[in-house]
C-alpha cells in the first residue's frame, strides 16, 4: 500500500511539471495493466512498451512470462526513465519520443507494442509518426495495444486510412477510473 501511495505521488509531481507529456494524475489500475497485458505471452518477445511511466504495466508484462530482458520500455520522461532503469535492470529503457523508434535496432522484430501513450492529445502528425514508427518494427502482423479513456478508436480513420491500419475494440475496463477502453491496431492485409 505504501508503495502504491508514492507511485502515485510520483506519477501527480511529473504530471503537474509536464501535463501534455504525462497526460494523467495517477498511474494505470492494476485492472486495466492486467487487460492491456492479456494476450502477451513469452513467445511474443521482445516487447515494446511505450510511455510505461512507473511500471505498473510493465509488471504484469512480467507476470505474463516475458524475460525482463526481452522488454524494451520507452519513455521520455528523464525521471521515469531513471526510475526504470533502476526498477528493471536487464530491460532496455530508451530515453526518447516514441516517433523516433524507426531508427532502433532489434534482435528480432517485435510481435507487439504496448501504449499508454495520450494520443488524443497529441497533433495528427505526431500521432501518425508515432504509429509509422511503430508498425516500421513491428514484425508482419504485429499488434499496437493502446487504451483510451474515450469512446472511440484514439486513432482518427484519416490516420489509419493513410497508414493502412485497422483496429478493434478489445474490452472496456468498466473499474479502472474513469473507463478504459482497450484497442488493437493492426495493418490491413491486402
Amino acid at each position: 500500500m505504501r508503495e502504491q501511495v508514492a507511485e502515485r505521488s510520483h506519477f501527480f509531481r511529473q504530471w503537474i511539471r509536464a501535463p501534455l507529456v504525462t497526460a494523467s494524475i495517477v498511474p494505470s489500475s492494476r485492472m486495466l495493466a492486467a487487460a492491456m497485458t492479456r494476450g502477451v505471452h513469452p513467445g511474443a518477445a521482445p516487447v515494446i512498451e511505450l510511455g510505461p511511466g512507473t511500471g505498473i504495466i510493465t509488471r504484469h508484462i512480467l507476470a505474463r512470462g516475458v524475460a525482463e530482458n526481452q522488454l524494451v520500455l520507452v519513455e521520455c520522461n528523464p525521471y521515469f526513465a531513471m526510475r526504470l532503469r533502476a526498477r528493471f535492470p536487464k530491460a532496455r529503457v530508451i530515453e526518447e519520443f516514441a516517433e523516433n523508434l524507426a531508427g532502433t535496432a532489434f534482435e528480432s522484430a517485435p510481435r507487439s507494442v504496448i501504449s499508454s501513450l495520450p494520443l488524443m492529445s497529441m497533433p495528427n502528425d505526431r500521432v501518425e509518426a508515432i504509429l509509422a514508427a511503430v508498425f516500421s518494427v513491428l514484425e508482419p502482423g504485429g499488434i499496437l495495444i493502446q487504451f483510451t479513456y474515450a469512446p472511440r478508436c484514439p486513432v482518427n480513420r484519416d490516420i489509419r486510412r493513410r497508414l493502412g491500419l485497422a483496429s478493434r475494440l478489445q474490452e472496456v475496463v468498466w473499474r479502472n477510473v474513469p473507463p478504459a477502453g482497450i484497442h488493437q491496431l493492426y495493418r490491413i492485409v491486402a
